[in-house]
């Protein structure tokens, strides 16, 4: 059965539209569930990360399963179908596997060599196999992807310098405030792997710093990030604490930069809040001071119209991509090994496949036509011992000795592997191919394997 990638990403959509498809953890539960009750779709797992909402899935019939899967993606994303069918994009069986391998060595990234997208597929792995959607098929063919994409970044230089928004964001921050963070306020809202990712490239690279606030709707949840971020920064000097949202204009008070990066479809900092933050920033010190907003979240986190704002200068996803492209040419080099790594790690995907997919279905046709054969051995040693025998029976020959049944053994034992000889050399020649797998599982079908 094919392998079939459906979805929607920032190569071949633009940024608001995939915006819009970018699901919460619900939202992509949901979209699981819905995937899983086709009955065409033998397996899925749905990956939904900040730039791509996609599913995979193993299907018995592509063009229904494909129909199904739009209808599926504008439910769960409420956005019309017809501007979906102008940026879906679908793969399946070689592209399939190539795009998979790609996206996650990190290939498929705005920013290339990324880190977080091995963890996102991962992720969607284990979150597909809790919920039982993920059978021997995904479970292999991601288990192979996630290891060349660990190769790819130990390997290559892919992964050097700046490798995520986290990092491109830290940049951004340290070149605002002219490499001196000594003296600045920064609050990160969302304790979350992004937000964690820009305070410890700040307190790594951008160090020392002077005040770092984390928010989180989990206070809990801030203060440990605060504390690590300490601890592993080893600077025993900076002012770190970690609260939740009550009182957004307060906690944001006096800030020289924020970045905001909270999961699910909603608002945190709207207009009327960063306002207030800077009227009450110009009310202690008396006099106006820049804020520097970075938007990670995808949904949009802050409302476009705070940077009508005077005194705030905001940068969404939007500039992080453009800014990406630079760190994309500095990396074309890298691409040439990575893939020729990529080429490796799918011919060794299709060498176990031959392995894990052929033998077993060989074996176990040989098994089933060797119980058969022994079956019907056995029930006509029963009739014939049981029954009189006239002139004209074999046994008149053979005097119902064993040598008789031996030979009876010896015959339906070479018409057992003639029978199979064509069958076994056809499913190992094809393994290597897609073709291989609609073999496997035809011959399941018909022997009920």
């Amino acid at each position: 059965m094919p392998v079939v990638v459906f979805g929607i990403n920032h190569e071949n959509a633009p940024l608001d539209l995939v915006e819009k498809v970018t699901l919460s953890a619900q939202g992509i539960e949901g979209l699981a569930n819905s995937v899983t009750k086709n009955d065409d779709v033998y397996e899925s797992v749905v990956l939904s990360t900040c730039l791509r909402t996609e599913i995979y899935a193993v299907t018995s019939q592509f063009h229904d399963t494909i129909d199904a899967f739009a209808d599926i993606m504008t439910h769960a994303t409420g956005i019309d179908r017809d501007l979906l069918d102008q940026y879906l994009e679908v793969r399946f069986d070689d592209n399939a596997l190539q795009y998979l391998f790609e996206v996650t060595a990190g290939l498929r990234s705005a920013v290339p060599g990324e880190t977080e997208v091995l963890g996102q597929v991962r992720r969607a792995l284990n979150n597909a196999i809790k919920q039982g959607t993920a059978g021997p098929i995904l479970r292999s063919l991601f288990q192979h992807a996630i290891a060349v994409g660990r190769e790819v970044r130990l390997s290559t230089a892919i992964a050097q310098g700046t490798t995520s928004f986290a990092h491109i964001a830290a940049e951004l921050i340290a070149n605002r405030l002219q490499n001196d963070l000594s003296k600045s306020k920064i609050v990160i809202i969302g304790a979350g792997e992004m937000g964690e990712g820009v305070a410890t490239v700040l307190a790594n690279k951008y160090g020392p710093l002077h005040e770092l606030t984390i928010l989180s709707r989990t206070p809990q949840k801030a203060r440990d990030l605060a504390d690590r971020i300490t601890t592993n920064a080893d600077q025993t000097h900076l002012k770190t604490s970690g609260a939740g949202m009550a009182n957004l204009p307060e906690q944001i008070m006096g800030a020289d930069a924020i970045v905001v990066s909270v999961t699910g479809n909603s608002t945190i900092l709207n207009r009327s809040t960063v306002e207030a933050a800077l009227s009450n920033a110009r009310q202690v010190t008396n006099s106006g001071k820049q804020m520097l907003i970075i938007d990670l979240g995808m949904p949009k986190n802050v409302d476009p119209l705070v940077a009508g704002l005077e005194d705030v200068s905001l940068f969404d996803m939007g500039y992080m991509i453009d800014h990406a492209q630079g760190v994309l040419k500095d990396r074309r080099d890298e691409y040439e090994a990575a893939s020729k790594l990529i080429e490796g790690g799918i011919a060794t995907y299709r060498k176990n496949q031959i392995e894990r997919g052929a033998a077993p279905v060989i074996t176990a046709l040989r098994d089933r036509l060797e119980a058969i054969r022994n079956d019907e051995i056995t029930k006509a040693r029963s009739r014939r011992s049981n029954s009189s025998l006239d002139n004209n029976d074999l046994s008149g020959t053979y005097d119902e000795d064993d040598r008789y049944w031996e030979d009876v053994d010896r015959m339906t034992k070479r018409i057992v592997a003639k029978f199979l000889h064509q069958p076994t050399v056809s499913l190992k020649e094809s393994m290597s191919t897609p073709r291989g797998a609609h073999l496997i599982e035809a011959v399941r079908d018909l022997f009920d394997l």
